[in-house]
């Protein structure tokens, strides 16, 4: 799970391509013009449900975004949000219990496929699609529609980002330096300087981590570094692939990579020593890296610079760090399988369709969604130019007062953040350009019809065994892992693996 700020700022080029396909499922009916304006077109409030926690001023930006909408198409939004810690639980209650709402974001890792295939997810035609939303036609190419279909259909208004994975650390450099100690570079680095912050401040548990985040720890040091990722996300079944060969299918559940076993027995260690929590295991969001009660967090780049610039203004003492794990390293990528779905029972879908077509292209609206109030939030600086790729220069007035949610769906616009750290840029443009590589088998969905039992049950061990295990509550992790890939057997996660490896198999093929 990217990911409370993840992809605040986002790289993607902006091509201008026509498209020729998409799904051509049932043809659902509509309300609303698709002329464009506002003219003739009744009012209607579409609730858009996000997932994390709105900032301080998220409802003022929202009535900024709401005028504009209200000239251009007669709509209004009335955002909701499910919080990081049970997003999950809440989101298919949403369509299981009948509630009234028009959007919600969706993505690889928020249960895409799993909602889609059991009809939760109004089928979008390509009729539909090019009548509501001609700028993200305009914008999108061909590939991003193919890629995000299940089963031939068309859910959702792809992002145009095919962003590539990567997490790091972000750590207090001014503690690294006060005790003399050498830039961290590895794993063991890290652990090394926890120790001496444990040793020497008192207050403070070094690591901030949670229940909720723990998962991204073993991704960022084990999944990634290994130039794997989960095939068709992380809460569904175990596969991971190799995406650094494009003509071949290698999958391996994550619990046999390279480290997997080292990591775990590292994580008890580190609960021993005292680098997290006994109440972990049990939180969501721990947040103690900002109170000033950690010093190491995992996170994206983005997020780093964005902890760098409140830093300068809230702890000027403080020095962020970035510890890159990934440098040198293939970086894959969930392809087109992020963007915004509409509920099924949406009495509003045109209305809903041209909402979320302007959000992601009407540069003004566009800006807001992303960056808040320009001149109160963020502010364009100008223009930068990069290998022939242009993007704009954001500058941060306020950035902690806006953002804290899923608006990722919309982040189309190209961005650089006119202060960073040392080597942001560089790195930043790295992992999007240089070490990103594309895989056939990035962002697909999986379609659990045939294993719908077996997924349940092996849902419910992967819930019960991984924060126990990724947080090191454990005494013995040899044991535990062992009798984890048992209980997974019995759940039937065979059952689940030998239908992955098909409809894998299947992908590849149709994209030869």
């Amino acid at each position: 799970m990217l990911k409370k700020r993840v992809m605040a700022v986002i790289l993607v080029l902006v091509m201008v391509l026509g498209m020729t396909g998409c799904g051509h499922g049932k043809k659902p009916g509509g309300t609303g013009g698709g002329d464009g304006g506002a003219s003739g077109l009744d009012p209607v409030t579409l609730k858009f449900y996000f997932i994390g926690e709105p900032a301080a001023d998220n409802e003022k930006v929202f009535d900024d975004i709401n005028r504009i909408l209200t000239e251009k198409i007669n709509a209004t939004i009335e955002p909701v949000y499910l919080s990081w810690g049970d997003w999950d639980q809440r989101y298919p209650l949403l369509f299981t219990s009948g509630e009234e709402f028009d959007m919600i974001y969706t993505a690889d890792w928020a249960l895409y496929s799993e909602t889609a295939s059991k009809g939760g997810f109004y089928p979008l035609t390509m009729e539909m699609i090019k009548k509501n939303c001609p700028l993200t036609v305009a914008n999108l190419p061909e590939s991003a529609w193919s890629s995000s279909a299940i089963n031939g259909n068309c859910y959702l208004i792809p992002q145009y980002n095919y962003f590539a994975n990567h997490y790091g650390f972000m750590i207090r450099g001014d503690l690294r330096e006060k005790y003399g100690m050498s830039e961290v570079k590895t794993v063991d680095d890290l652990e090394a300087y926890m120790d001496k912050v444990l040793e020497n401040e008192k207050g403070i548990i070094p690591l901030d981590i949670s229940r909720d985040n723990a998962e991204m720890y073993m991704r960022a040091i084990v999944v990634y570094p290994d130039e794997h990722w989960y095939l068709a996300g992380e809460h569904t079944g175990v596969y991971t692939y190799d995406f650094t060969d494009p003509e071949k299918v290698e999958l391996t559940p994550f619990y046999e990579l390279p480290g997997y076993e080292e990591h775990l027995k590292r994580m008890v260690r580190w609960n021993q020593k005292g680098f997290l929590s006994k109440s972990d295991l049990t939180s969501a969001n721990a947040e103690r890296f900002e109170a000033g009660k950690s010093v190491v967090k995992i996170c994206n780049i983005t997020e780093a610079n964005a902890a760098w610039q409140s830093a300068k203004v809230n702890h000027p003492d403080w020095k962020i760090e970035y510890v890159n794990l990934l440098e040198g390293k293939k970086l894959g990528s969930t392809g087109y399988s992020q963007g915004v779905a509409f509920n099924a029972k949406s009495k509003n879908i045109d209305r809903a369709m041209m909402a979320a077509d302007l959000l992601g292209y009407d540069p003004e609206l566009n800006f807001l969604i992303n960056y808040g109030i320009p001149g109160e939030h963020n502010k364009i600086a100008g223009e930068v130019e990069y290998e022939g790729n242009k993007f704009l220069e954001v500058e941060a007035v306020n950035p902690d007062a806006y953002g804290g949610y899923s608006f990722w769906c919309f982040s189309n616009t190209p961005s650089l953040p006119t202060e960073s750290f040392d080597g942001y840029t560089d790195t930043l443009l790295s992992y999007f350009y240089d070490q990103a590589v594309h895989h056939p088998l990035d962002g697909m969905s999986f379609i659990t019809d045939n294993v719908t039992t077996e997924v349940a049950a092996t849902s419910n061990v992967l819930s019960e065994y991984l924060p126990v295990m990724y947080l090191g509550f454990t005494e013995d992790p040899e044991a535990t892992l062992k009798e984890f890939k048992q209980k997974l057997k019995e759940a039937g996660i065979d059952a689940v693996n030998a239908e992955m490896e098909k409809q894998a198999k299947d992908r590849f093929e149709a994209a030869k």
